[in-house]
């Protein structure tokens, strides 16, 4: 009889240890256990530009693109999925420096490697929003200039370059149209390109600061132009606190 006991509560204690285990998350495929704990990232890597390190491409909506040629993090095509809103209260500060922000645009939760971001509304007959972004970055002004005008544009239709100072800081100004392809991933396949897109562009040197600012707003010409004011007021509004 004794031996009949032992034998059910061993059986027992088996069948209670059957259902325990270790508290990691598991998955399985294909018969197969696979563990989330200790498990990398899955999201590729934002990629760089080959030249300086400086101003990288831009994901205007902050989630990873459908479209294979662009960097998932930071360089998605307008009229993507969006990410959520955020509030806009009508001022953007970055370290020492302070912009007014319309109070139209639509802020986004930023994509790696952008610092701010917004959605500006489309005109009437444009079916994309433009995509206004601020980040900062190393690198020579020549060569983020050429990285947008060469790199982010098949085709040039229209180009315009001037310098200001704004704030005791020197602001490179650009404005663009033409054929418009984003930053392309190396070895994907090139998305559809965009024609007829404008993009207005400023590269800000803050004395004292390593990087500059580049504020960059891309969409289709007619929405760009309806917003241009408001876009050059947004860069001319810039305020740096005393010291810097």
């Amino acid at each position: 009889m004794k031996t009949i006991y032992c034998t059910l509560f061993i059986s027992l204690g088996l069948a209670l240890c059957a259902g325990c285990g270790d508290n990691s998350t598991q998955s399985w495929e294909n018969g197969k256990p696979k563990s989330s704990a200790g498990k990398p990232d899955s999201k590729p890597a934002d990629v760089a530009d080959n030249d300086t390190g400086g101003e990288q491409s831009d994901n205007p909506h902050g989630t990873a693109s459908p479209h294979p040629g662009m960097n998932p993090h930071s360089d998605m095509m307008p009229g993507a999925a969006a990410s959520a809103p955020l509030e806009n209260d009508g001022t953007l500060p970055i370290g020492s420096v302070h912009w007014t922000v319309p109070k139209a645009w639509e802020r986004k939760s930023p994509g790696m490697m952008v610092t701010a971001e917004y959605s500006i509304p489309h005109a009437e007959g444009d079916a994309d929003n433009a995509r206004f972004t601020v980040s900062q970055a190393k690198g020579t002004l020549e060569a983020n200039i050429d990285r947008w005008k060469n790199k982010q544009f098949s085709k040039l239709d229209k180009q315009h370059q001037e310098s200001f100072d704004v704030s005791g800081c020197k602001v490179t100004f650009v404005d663009f149209t033409g054929t418009f392809v984003g930053m392309q991933m190396p070895g994907a396949a090139p998305t559809a390109p965009h024609s007829d897109y404008r993009m207005l562009g400023a590269i800000v040197e803050v004395p004292k600061e390593s990087d500059m600012i580049f504020i960059k707003c891309y969409g289709p010409a007619k929405t760009i132009a309806a917003h241009a004011d408001e876009i050059k007021g947004f860069v001319r509004s810039m305020k740096v606190d005393a010291g810097s």
